[in-house]
């Protein structure tokens, strides 16, 4: 049995930004910045007590490109975060709002004449005061300091006039920089160290399955440390998912197109996360989706 507390959250925020975008011969500028007002009331509704925080915050970005001719596009771009909680301590105060920075640098590709996109990301990610709990009946605690960085590789391309190719990779070292548990360089929980995907859709353009699409993908998610201390580790797993989608243009309903999506076709059974060693948690089973969408 886990104890329950009432409580009841109130949050009101306001925001004020600005973004511009700008393009001097081959290179392209973007700059943004918002400006926050933050209030919450954290009240316990059994004993009465709440606990108030208000800040305010300035988060921005800014990014720069330069594209070559031959569709060769390097960039870094810049941004950092602002993200209020509810969440409260032990003592019932609430949490500091997380705060984050982000510096990225890479490089696009597109062929001249293709839709087809290739892309090389490298990023650092600082993160404070992310709130974090071991088991369900814990109170929520900021941890310290989390630290990410990594590479992402992306690939889109249509193969021939029937079949588009979609394949993902990434490599991500996420250590708490800083923790007053003593955990500190310790790897991070919940993040896998490799991720990889790989997608194919099909799509038929004449005979009796004209508009008719058929997808099949697979991803890969490496083992994840189970505690904060790296005691334990969480198997590594593979999910299987599938697609049907139908233009029904070729029935005379311009517009009307339907999609079914099965992720976990194979419906497996694996465990996703742990917040320690005796709280982990399995992952979604296969689940069926079905829209009918209207373009007009």
């Amino acid at each position: 049995m886990y104890a329950t507390t009432r409580e009841k959250h109130e949050l009101s925020q306001t925001g004020v930004y600005i973004q511009d975008q700008m393009a001097i011969g081959n290179w392209h500028l973007s700059l943004g910045g918002r400006y926050d007002w933050v209030d919450i009331e954290n009240t316990d509704k059994d004993s009465g007590a709440t606990s108030n925080l208000d800040d305010t915050q300035f988060s921005g970005r800014a990014g720069l490109l330069y594209a070559f001719d031959n569709g060769v596009s390097p960039y870094i771009s810049y941004s950092t975060a602002f993200t209020p909680t509810s969440f409260v301590d032990e003592n019932g105060d609430l949490l500091k709002p997380m705060e984050g920075q982000q510096l990225e640098t890479g490089v696009k590709y597109q062929p001249d004449g293709t839709q087809d996109r290739y892309s090389l990301a490298l990023f650092h990610i600082d993160q404070k005061n992310v709130a974090t709990k071991e088991q369900p009946t814990d109170p929520y605690e900021a941890i310290g300091e989390i630290e990410s960085q990594g590479v992402e590789l992306e690939a889109h391309t249509q193969l021939t006039d029937n079949l588009r190719l979609q394949a993902s990779y990434s490599f991500t070292d996420i250590t708490y920089a800083k923790s007053d548990d003593g955990n500190e360089g310790n790897r991070a929980i919940y993040a896998p160290r490799h991720q990889a995907s790989v997608w194919g859709h099909y799509r038929f353009h004449g005979g009796t399955l004209a508009g008719l699409g058929a997808g099949l993908g697979v991803r890969y998610h490496a083992d994840i440390q189970a505690d904060r201390a790296n005691t334990e580790t969480v198997p590594d797993y593979t999910l299987v998912d599938a697609a049907l989608s139908y233009d029904f243009a070729n029935v005379g309903l311009k517009g009307v197109t339907g999609r079914i999506n099965v992720n976990n076709l194979l419906d497996k059974e694996y465990v996703a996360s742990c917040n320690s060693l005796q709280y982990c948690y399995f992952g979604a089973e296969r689940s069926v989706k079905a829209t009918v969408s209207y373009a007009f």
